[in-house]
């Protein structure tokens, strides 16, 4: 009998993936130059497994490689928004969309953030904003996004 490897496949992430989405988040961010302490892995994963436990407004979704591990994961929450002609009533955001090194250009990254965009639109959000590295920037434009040019975003971050 021919044995054969399992097929990777889009799903909504569980609870118990949450130490491979932080496994996930560690080599988004490494990619970014940013080498957390040791033990916010921990709280890092702590904070995914109570999200996907009961968070009606948090989602991920990822590409299971069948074996126990995740290859690919994009996320999505939203929060309420105030009323505004022609936009629905939530504000969406995109973030942690990592795929592991030995697994990128397959188009999995495609599959998570489009999973992530399909379920924060049927959850009402008539925006949805994401950070984008110069890597995946084309991706995310070939998906829609776009830079707005007015009003400009201005972030405050605490020192």
């Amino acid at each position: 009998m021919k044995h054969t490897a399992p097929t990777a496949r889009l799903r909504r992430a569980l609870p118990s993936d949450a130490a491979e989405l932080t496994q996930l988040r560690l080599v988004m961010l490494a990619s970014a130059g940013v080498v957390p302490p040791k033990p916010w892995s921990l709280e890092c994963e702590r904070w995914f497994a109570d999200r996907l436990a009961g968070d009606q407004r948090f989602a991920a979704f990822v590409i299971d490689a069948g074996v126990g591990r995740l290859l690919s994961c994009a996320v999505g929450q939203y929060t309420d928004r105030m009323p505004r002609p022609g936009q629905g009533p939530y504000v969406g955001h995109i973030a942690s969309v990592a795929t592991d090194p030995g697994h990128r250009r397959q188009g999995h990254a495609r599959l998570v953030v489009a999973a992530v965009h399909n379920w924060l639109t049927a959850s009402g959000c008539g925006q949805i904003n994401l950070t984008a590295s110069p890597e995946a920037a084309a991706l995310y434009r070939s998906l829609g996004y776009a830079n707005v040019a007015s009003p400009a975003p201005l972030t405050w971050s605490a020192p």
